[in-house]
This record gives structure tokens, C-alpha cells and sequence, in this order.
């Protein structure tokens, strides 16, 4: 379902959606994107709407039809486009209706009839409701089959004339604008008499185009968020068998957790943690975790489970929840080692001057004090059984080096990471790379089997899920993918399921998708819920029009739609420290309506992140770990910013990741785009959403990627 669309009148001017021209580059775009361009030249000025893989949905929430171009035009009727990227070359033979292809990723097409059935299917819609049944009938309807690649006298000489000749598109058809506006009138048929803006209105709205200026038109649900909210919370979170496995199961030997955001890691470990409290109270227990605000929700985790499940209060002097680093007001695992061996642990200020006075600007500060720490210390204290690490991603090798040598025997140290979400670092070390090699060559710290996957994921919705994995990798963009996985079982860790494609083929096309975890996902979910609407994205000219809408999308939400300021997150893709003026400027906008609003990290605690009444605003570092209800994700641009260096654009992408995936139902993407084309982010994210529930990508190798996901099978314990 598309919002924003304004019709004012019959002799208004054609509305796209998207807006602007498509890209050509882009991959699974391209025939459409000539076709697409070249119509919106012919008829810009004409009154309709031209809708690129536009979806119709039946009353089971399924998509029934969703052409590649869909023209309403108010004179002359409906079109359905079918957009093929095939050269002559590709067709070997066409019997009938079927076209026989070679070197193409069918070995036969349809594609009159796939445009048949598309344009049937809109109007077997229109007919089932009595308001636009009679005024279906008195419309034109029409398709056409788009050959951008192919000349119409090329085609003529190796198949002549056949019947269908006057529904093909060609090149030369698309080239010049006046000429194909004049094609498409000269074909103009009269099924009685015109419709008037009324009754256009009503078939638009039947269709499901929302009728408003986007950029001013407040997002809108056809159902009650709060009832859903109340459903999503009745189901949410029961932990599948292998999860309770992992849970209460504590193995002899260290223990590594892969999976992605919202597949439960935290709740994983903070149970395994109660658990292991409440079987031996005698041992010592760390719980260390990367992102200073989930102090509190990690010690309510494991006090919750410890009273419900054990009936024990926690005794946290033994089991210690800890900041990896810590602080002069808060003990840290770092900051107690460095103690406990005798030295001065440092300070972030502390060790940022010392990298300074060794002109090091590369290497990150807890890198140096860690590896500091492992080289001073003549010997490193035995002081826990257990260590249990949550946000892995985020750790240097010589925190991992240090915890291991701080156990005792059999040195169960259990950590958790999702490499999508190492925002701060670009890779995730295999295990050989944490701890070393020994003389033969292998890793000196053995799995033995007990590396573990986590592929279900239950916070996210799985439309905002696969949008934020397409961005995160660059699997749209108009070049190769950035970062990724390359092989089928990898793409099955990461929960999706391989449709169609041969990763061994580099350029053909991948099609995945992914089982339904999430409760809003499941069939039997009620209220229905349009997927589409989960997943909402606008752009504006400028900041200050970007806050200004956010601030009054969020007074809706409290007022009309019942939401806590508590269930609401905006965060945002960049450099915090660098934006701070204007997540203060959000701040004041918010307040100007009355709303209260917490900058976490600055305007309360370092562990503050929610306050009662309060609206929390956070930079993606402060997010990430989080989530609420709704989140408002802003300055989007940033994550496709021309002129940054491969390893920001990385940093960048795993950002962009982290923001939409710190949601439970629902995602609002804002952020600024040129008025004259589509910002990158955007481009990409409309694609995702377009593309759903599918995600379809050229396969690559590794040799064509910046950054590999990809773990060496040494590394994985075996």
C-alpha cells in the first residue's frame, strides 16, 4: 500500500510513486527503470498515477497481483506494464504463449500472460466490491509487454509479425517521449462514459492508494496499535527448544553464540547466567556486556528468572553484571583486572591522550588499554568460573585473551555476538584470531562443537528484518554487495530460506526469504496487520522539516494512537558527537508540544536510557542493545553519504542495520533527500520493501566483497 498521494483534480498532473527516476544501474530494476522513465516523460503532465510494482492485497493480507509499472490514467484507463530485460539473443524460440529462453534465469517466460493475469487480477478486485464494480466497466484496460533491449526491426526479421505484435514495447518505442505518448493515445478505447474525480477517488482508495500530501500527511493505521501491541506481547518471546537448551544447558569449555538482532542472545544468557546462580551460589559469576545502558536491563533479566524460575533473590556479589571497561563510579571487568593485578586501570580520556602522544589515531582506545592490561601484568588472577559476554561484536581479541586467563578450570566462558551489529569495528575474529595458533597451526582454544546459531528472530517483523540485512550488505546498491555471506548454508544461519539461485554462479539471481518468527508475522495473527505498514519511510529538503514532522508524528502517536512515551525510540544513522545540535533541536520541537524527552547518555546517567513520561532520543551507540515498540529512525541519509571511505561505508551500513532492527513492531525511516532524485538509503529501502517478501540479488563471491561474514570452519570448533 502506498501513502501519499493528493488528488486535487482530473486535469492534475501525473503522481509517481516512487518519485523521481528509477535507476538503471540497479540490479532487477533496469528493464523497468527504462520503461518507467521513459512513461514518466510521455506523461508527466497528464492526470493520473504511474506506480511501480504496485501490490494488491486480497482480504487474507496475501499480494494477488503486483505489476511491474501500473499506469491509472484518467483518460485513458489502466495499463499493466510487464518490463523484460531479455535481448533477442535470450529468446530461442516462442511457441504460442511460452517463449522458450536461453542463458536466462527461466528456461521459459510467459510474459503476455503474466501481464494478462495482472491486469485481470486488479480488476477481479474492483469487481468484488459493489462500489466499483459498475465503475470498473467503463474504464479501459490494456497491457503491454516492455522490450527495452530489443529493436523493433531486429525482432521483426527473426519473428516477422506474429498476432501479439501490437502488444510489444520496444527501444526504439521508448526512445523519444512525444512518439510514445502519441502510441499510447492512438490506442485509446472508450467503454463508455468518462469518470468524474469522485469516482476516481473511490477506485483509488478501493485500491489502497492513500489519498494526501506525503510530506505532510501523518502516518495512519487501518487498525488499533495498541491491540496489537497487546497481542505481540502475549506471544512474544517463548524461547524454542534449542534456545531453552542453550539456556540451561552450561558446557565445560568456552562457548561461542552467533545470532542476529532480536534472536534472543540476552534473554539466552541472562538465563544461563540465573541458572547457573541458583545450581552453585558458591561460584563466582561475571556478566559483561558492551553498551552502558543495559546495566539495568540485564540485572532485571537475571533477578526476574532467579525469583520466578529458583524462587532466590540474586546475591551480586557473586554474580557480578559489569561494563566491559567500567568507570571511576561503576566497576567495570577491565577496570577490576587492571586492579586485582596491581596496576592503574585507565580512563577513556586517559588512554585517547597516551594513543595521541604515540600519534596512533587508528587503534581503538579499549583495544589499547586491553592490550596494555595482557602485556604489564605479570600474572592475571584467577576470579571467576563463569564469565558470560553479551554484544561480543564490539570486544578486541585481548579482552577475550584476558577473560579466558581470569577463569578457573574448565574456563566456561560463554559469549554472544551478531556481526551485523559491530558498529564500532569492521570484522568479527574467528576463534584461531582471538586466541592464537599453537606450533602446528591450530587454534590454541578449542569449541569442540560447541560454536551454537541463533537464526530465529523474534523482535523484528521479518519486512524490517530483511530491509535492514539488504542495506546492511548492500545487496541493492547499483554495484556488488559490500559485506555479506556467500553460500547457501551460511544465507540458512541467518534464518532465510534459498527460493532460487546457485551462489557457485556469480551474477545470477538469488531469491530469499524468510520463515515467519515474529508473532505479527504468522498467519492466525489478530488484528490484521499490511506488512507494508510496518515499514514507513519519508524524505524532506531539510532537517528542521524532518524534526518538525517527527515531533508531530509523535504527538499523534501519544494522542490519538495511545502510545506510552516509553514505547517510542528515535535514534539515528551517523556520528552522534557531530549531530548533537540537532537531536537537541528534536528535543525542543518535542517539547514545544508538550512532550517530555530523555537524550540518553546526556541528560540523565550513563545507564539511564528510559525515564517515566519520557520520549527517549538516543545516538545509534546509546540504541543499540535497546528496542521499544516503535522506533523513529532519522538522518537515514547517512548511510549511503557519496565520498566516504570503504570503511565508514561499512560502519555506516551496520548502523543503519542496528537502528531498524532496534524496533518490535513498527519502523519509521526520515531523513533528507535531493528534491531532483531518490537519496541512495532511500532508493535501496523502497527496493527492500517493493521486493518483499522476497529479497532478489545477484549472487557474488567473496573476492568481489569488502567485508566477509564468514567464519573459517577451524574456527567454528570443530
Amino acid at each position: 500500500m502506498y501513502i501519499g498521494f493528493k488528488l486535487e483534480n482530473e486535469g492534475s498532473p501525473m503522481h509517481f510513486q516512487p518519485d523521481g527516476a528509477l535507476d538503471d544501474s540497479l540490479p532487477g530494476v533496469a528493464a523497468e527503470a527504462v520503461v518507467w522513465n521513459a512513461l514518466r516523460q510521455a506523461l508527466g503532465s497528464d492526470p493520473g498515477y504511474l506506480l511501480h510494482q504496485f501490490s494488491i492485497y486480497n482480504h487474507q493480507g496475501h499480494v494477488t497481483a503486483k505489476p511491474d509499472i501500473l499506469l491509472i490514467h484518467f483518460e485513458l484507463g489502466f495499463w499493466v506494464f510487464e518490463c523484460k530485460g531479455c535481448n533477442l539473443y535470450n529468446i530461442e524460440a516462442i511457441d504460442g504463449s511460452q517463449w522458450r529462453m536461453r542463458e536466462w534465469h527461466r528456461e521459459t517466460e510467459t510474459p503476455l500472460g503474466q501481464a494478462d493475469n495482472q491486469m485481470f487480477q486488479i480488476k477481479n478486485w474492483l469487481q468484488q466490491n459493489p462500489e466499483t464494480r459498475p465503475l470498473q466497466a467503463r474504464v479501459a484496460w490494456q497491457y503491454r509487454l516492455a522490450l527495452p533491449r530489443i529493436r523493433r526491426q531486429e525482432w521483426q526479421e527473426r519473428f516477422r509479425d506474429p498476432p501479439f505484435l501490437g502488444a510489444l514495447l520496444f527501444a526504439d518505442d521508448l526512445e523519444h517521449p512525444e512518439q510514445l505518448r502519441q502510441t499510447l493515445y492512438a490506442a485509446k478505447k472508450a467503454n463508455g462514459a468518462p469518470l468524474n474525480a469522485t469516482e476516481w477517488e473511490v477506485i483509488l482508495k478501493t485500491l489502497g492508494i492513500k489519498l494526501g500530501d506525503p510530506g505532510d500527511d501523518p502516518i495512519s493505521y487501518s487498525y488499533d496499535p495498541q491491540a496489537v501491541i497487546r497481542r505481540v506481547q502475549e506471544q512474544i518471546f517463548k524461547l524454542d527448544e534449542d534456545q531453552r537448551k542453550i539456556a540451561t544447558q552450561y558446557p565445560e569449555g568456552p562457548q561461542r553464540l552467533r545470532g542476529l538482532a532480536g534472536t534472543g542472545k540476552t534473554v539466552v544468557l541472562t538465563r544461563r547466567a540465573a541458572k547457573i546462580h541458583a545450581d552453585h551460589p558458591d561460584w563466582d559469576i561475571a556478566v559483561v556486556f558492551y553498551t552502558r545502558s543495559l546495566y539495568h536491563q540485564i540485572r532485571e533479566q537475571i533477578s526476574k528468572v532467579c525469583q520466578s524460575k529458583f524462587d532466590l533473590e540474586p546475591d551480586w556479589k557473586k554474580i557480578q553484571v559489569m561494563h566491559a571497561w567500567g568507570s571511576q563510579n561503576q566497576t567495570g571487568f577491565y577496570r577490576l583486572l587492571a586492579n586485582e593485578c596491581g596496576l592503574t586501570p585507565k580512563s577513556l580520556e586517559r588512554a585517547k591522550a597516551e594513543l595521541r602522544d604515540k600519534n596512533d589515531y587508528t587503534t581503538e582506545p579499549f583495544d589499547y588499554v586491553c592490550e596494555k592490561l595482557e602485556k604489564e601484568a605479570k600474572e592475571i588472577p584467577q576470579l571467576f568460573d563463569v564469565i558470560l559476554i553479551d554484544e561480543g561484536q564490539d570486544l578486541p581479541p585481548a579482552f577475550y585473551r584476558l577473560a579466558y586467563r581470569a577463569l578457573r578450570d574448565p574456563k566456561r566462558l560463554y559469549w554472544a555476538y551478531d556481526e551485523a551489529q559491530g558498529i564500532g569495528s569492521l570484522t568479527v575474529p574467528g576463534i584461531a584470531e582471538l586466541f592464537g595458533r599453537d606450533e602446528t597451526g591450530k587454534p590454541k582454544v578449542q569449541l569442540g562443537g560447541r560454536a551454537t546459531v541463533l537464526p530465529h528472530c523474534y523482535r523484528t517483523p521479518k519486512i524490517i528484518l530483511m530491509a535492514a540485512h539488504a542495506i546492511n550488505m548492500g545487496l541493492l546498491r547499483g554495484d556488488q554487495p559490500l559485506q555479506g555471506v556467500t553460500q547457501k548454508g551460511q544465507w540458512e544461519n541467518l534464518g532465510y530460506e534459498v527460493v532460487e539461485g546457485d551462489f557457485r554462479k556469480p551474477g545470477s539471481t538469488i531469491t530469499l526469504t524468510r520463515k515467519a518468527c515474529h508473532p505479527i508475522d504468522q498467519e492466525d495473527f489478530e488484528p490484521k496487520v499490511d506488512p507494508q505498514s510496518l515499514l514507513i519511510w519519508r524524505t524532506f529538503p531539510s532537517e528542521e522539516e524532518e524534526q518538525n514532522w517527527i515531533a508531530q508524528q509523535i504527538e499523534r502517536d501519544l494522542k490519538q494512537w495511545s502510545f506510552q512515551p516509553e514505547d517510542l525510540l528515535v535514534t539515528g544513522v551517523g556520528s552522534f558527537k557531530k549531530s548533537r545540535p540537532y537531536w537537541e533541536s528534536l528535543k525542543a520541537k518535542l517539547k514545544q508540544r508538550g512532550i517530555r524527552a530523555l537524550i540518553a547518555g546526556e541528560d540523565a546517567g550513563q545507564d539511564i536510557f528510559r525515564l517515566p513520561g519520557h520520549v527517549t532520543l538516543a545516538g545509534i551507540f546509546r540504541a543499540k542493545g535497546n528496542e521499544a515498540w516503535k522506533v523513529y529512525v532519522c538522518q537515514f541519509q547517512n548511510a549511503t553519504e557519496p565520498g566516504l571511505s570503504v570503511e565508514e561505508q561499512l560502519r555506516r551500513r551496520n548502523q543503519a542495520f542496528v537502528a531498524l532492527t532496534r524496533t518490535k513492531i513498527w519502523c519509521v525511516v526520515t531523513g533528507i533527500s535531493p528534491q531532483d532524485h531518490l537519496a541512495p538509503a532511500f532508493q535501496e529501502l523502497q527496493q527492500a520493501k517493493e521486493q518483499y517478501p522476497y529479497l532478489r540479488f545477484p549472487a557474488f563471491n567473496k573476492g568481489s566483497l569488502r567485508r566477509i561474514h564468514e567464519i573459517d570452519p577451524d574456527s567454528e570448533g570443530v
